[in-house]
């Protein structure tokens, strides 16, 4: 079993305490699967309690076993119940006035009990700083998504084998979820905001391919019903389809998105030359990549682009189902820190790593571009998923 290194797990807690610090916050508790990890190594159910000062304690309801042999902490005691976290809290950290949580994702309900147990206790939300430290990879983490990047190069390899007009695109997706999950791929993918939910990703085809949902992104396709409306539907593939393989590979929790587009036949000149003007906007947004740059321009240029290109009304979707974004981070969560949007200006620095996905749809037809995720190395962006990005004829 492949555990997290006490070094790295060291590191972030004593970044998360400096920045509790700095706010002037005595503890934090930190409840979420996905930052447990982050911050453990483990995700077994419990609270982390991080002081200010001092060692921090995992307090685990289940497994207590499980998460001992999966955490470096030294401090891992077992949760008998909830009226023992105000008790271990203050014999770690005192008698508290502000109290930090992760308040994006804790549920109203539960906050309400954390407020009546901590009684005169501010509670602060904590979630902008541990969604920061986390924009940042290390070269542990970098390595992970490297491997999984390994394995998203594979599925797509393993397409032509798979694909082929007659076939279900539910049938031709699971041939693919079957690969990944045998080569690695942990299957479920984590997202942060609230109501955002993914199964691997999105393979839609012809007149599925601009099929809107409610899923935040510039694709989505009808799904196998409106109980999950997202993702392959029931449609047979065609000759002359056109097929969208959006699909995200998960090694050890981490997520490598990647988008290419393959043709049942031959493509059309039209949509050959889409494809290679969304190719040219991806590269030169990577081009303008460069140490300080806020990611607000990256965004900007690439809409700039699609307008001078012709490409206004369609680019990353129609009307109010356009996406706003060009890129969003990966990592834990499918929907990280930074996102390539205009609304957004954090400044380029090394450790990002986001998807960069530029496209432009054709209404109920096609789409042209491809998504990579990226990697800004502290001097400019490098693509870390490289499977070949022309059309795929198959």
């Amino acid at each position: 079993m492949e555990t997290t290194p006490k070094t790295e797990i060291d590191n972030r807690i004593a970044k998360l305490q400096a920045k509790l610090r700095e706010q002037g916050i005595e503890v934090a508790i930190v409840t979420q699967n996905a930052d447990l990890f982050y911050f453990t190594g483990s995700c077994q159910k419990g609270h982390l309690i991080i002081p200010a000062k001092g060692e921090a304690c995992y307090l685990v309801s289940r497994s207590l076993d499980r998460a001992k042999k999966e955490t470096p902490l030294a401090s891992v005691e077992y949760q008998q119940s909830f009226r023992q976290l105000p008790t271990t809290v203050q014999e770690r950290a005192g008698n508290i006035k502000r109290l930090g949580m992760e308040l994006d994702v804790l549920p109203a309900a539960l906050y309400f009990r954390y407020a009546e147990a901590f009684n005169g206790a501010d509670i602060m939300d904590i979630s902008p700083l541990i969604k920061e430290m986390r924009m940042y990879k290390s070269a542990y983490e970098l390595d992970i998504i490297r491997k999984g990047a390994e394995i998203s190069h594979k599925m797509l390899e393993s397409v032509p084998r798979f694909l082929r007009a007659g076939r279900k695109e539910v049938e031709f997706a699971a041939d693919l979820e079957h690969l990944a999950r045998n080569l690695g791929h942990q299957g479920a993918v984590r997202m942060r905001q609230y109501n955002q939910e993914v199964f691997y990703g999105h393979i839609m085809s012809g007149k599925n391919l601009t099929f809107s949902s409610f899923f935040d992104g510039p694709t989505g396709g009808p799904g196998l019903s409106p109980a999950y409306p997202q993702g392959p539907g029931w449609k047979i593939m065609e000759k002359g389809d056109m097929v969208l393989v959006d699909y995200l590979t998960v090694y050890n929790g981490y997520c490598v998105d990647c988008t290419r587009v393959f043709y049942l036949g031959t493509p059309p000149q039209n949509l050959k030359k889409a494809h290679q003007d969304a190719l040219y906007i991806h590269e030169e947004v990577i081009k303008a990549a460069k140490p300080g740059t806020p990611c607000s321009e990256l965004s900007n240029l690439a809409f700039k682009m699609a307008a001078e290109l012709g490409y206004e009304e369609n680019f990353m979707g129609y009307g109010t189902d356009k996406a706003g974004f060009i890129g969003h981070g990966v990592g834990l969560e499918l929907d990280e820190l930074p996102v390539i949007t205009a609304k957004q200006h954090f400044p380029l620095a090394e450790g990002m790593v986001f998807a960069l996905e530029p496209k432009i749809l054709f209404k109920g037809t096609a789409i042209a571009g491809v998504e990579n995720t990226v990697y800004f190395n502290g001097k400019n962006l490098e693509k870390i998923t490289r499977f070949p990005e022309d059309i795929i004829s198959v």
